[in-house]
């Protein structure tokens, strides 16, 4: 689980790098304009985590899902959240930051992170 949650994260510094380069500025001649010369070539190492979610039905959806962008202690940290918060913020990380996650996973995920973590 380790290392495929290592190479999601891989993947998608590699598309931020992507992003980066295709919005540099630079034209398909090659030729760099003055507000390209600004880019430099950036590498980012992400911090290595050995925390693991907790068992239990969901965790398989947060490893998979939550991983690709965060650690599990981040998530783990976060305060006691409502079923109705979790839903806003699992939504947000689909709508604002691009999250893959399929629309069958959104109420098992959150009903997961509403048991490990959760305000009654």
């Amino acid at each position: 689980m380790r290392k495929q949650s290592q190479f999601q994260g891989l993947v998608f510094v590699t598309s931020i790098v992507a992003t980066l380069v295709m919005a540099s500025g630079v034209p398909a001649s090659g030729k760099k304009d003055e507000a390209s010369q600004r880019w430099a070539v950036v590498s980012v190492e992400l911090p290595a985590s050995d925390e693991n979610f907790p068992p239990g039905i969901g965790a398989d959806i947060a490893t998979s899902q939550c991983l690709i962008c965060h650690s599990a202690g981040m998530v783990l940290r976060q305060p006691p959240l409502t079923n109705e918060e979790w839903r806003a913020e699992i939504m947000k990380m689909r709508s604002v930051y691009g999250a893959p996650m399929p629309d069958d996973q959104v109420d098992q995920l959150l009903q997961y992170l509403k048991s490990i973590n959760g305000q009654q």
